[in-house]
């Protein structure tokens, strides 16, 4: 369930996925999610990823299974 409450809402895209409004992998430091390396760190400002909803959904699912966020990245990382 989304938090379309949140006063953030939408913070890329009126079509995205909430259910995750942080990223589990932050800082994933892979580019082709669409973040990058600036001087101050790694900015994940171009990154929809996490809020696409099949991936939303498949993070959710894995994690509630008890999976460890480094299982449920190699499965992510299989999509990109």
């Amino acid at each position: 369930m989304q938090r379309l409450n949140c006063e953030r809402f939408p913070c890329h895209s009126a079509d995205q996925d909430c259910s995750l409004c942080f990223c589990p992998f932050y800082p994933c430091r892979d580019p082709r999610t669409g973040g990058r390396e600036l001087e101050e760190g790694w900015s994940c400002q171009s990154c929809m990823i996490i809020h696409r909803p099949e991936v939303a959904e498949m993070v959710l699912d894995c994690l509630m299974r008890g999976e460890s966020l480094e299982e449920v990245w190699i499965k992510l990382v299989e999509r990109l």
